[in-house]
């Protein structure tokens, strides 16, 4: 089956809420809703999650020095299928407020994600929210969940 960027369409207009959580068994610090697992499995993109959990010792170190509560899991994708992972969160640097305050930032030479037909660069945004303080659990979940 090939997915289109309308199928990610689909999958952001039908989660809106989340009445479970779910965590991969490895990691205790990272929840994701139903709709994360939604597009991991229409899109066939559980690397989302993965990922995301491979920079959580980068979340939760920024949380613990800026108590940060609220980050932006963004990814990228041109034409030619090649782009970027980033999670950053806004905030103020001395005098000046920055929109996007960059934790981790991961060049993928390939992503197979659909991307619009009429714009060069697709963006994808998710949200990566406080969960819980003790531990510090994070939960990753879909734009149209928040």
């Amino acid at each position: 089956m090939t997915v289109t960027y309308k199928d990610v369409n689909d999958i952001f207009s039908r989660n809106f809420g989340s009445e479970n959580l779910y965590k991969r068994n490895y990691c205790n610090n990272l929840l994701y809703t139903e709709g994360i697992l939604d597009f991991a499995q229409t899109l066939d993109a559980y690397w989302l999650i993965d990922t995301v959990i491979s920079y959580m010792p980068d979340v939760i170190k920024t949380y613990e020095t800026e108590e940060e509560s609220f980050f932006v899991v963004e990814i990228t994708v041109d034409k030619k299928h090649q782009g970027y992972f980033e999670i950053y969160h806004e905030g103020w640097v001395g005098n000046d407020y920055h929109e996007c305050i960059t934790v981790a930032k991961q060049i993928i030479p390939f992503i197979d994600l659909p991307t619009k037909d009429d714009e060069e660069i697709t963006t994808y945004k998710f949200f990566l929210e406080l969960s819980s303080v003790n531990p510090i659990v994070y939960t990753l979940l879909l734009s149209s969940e928040h």
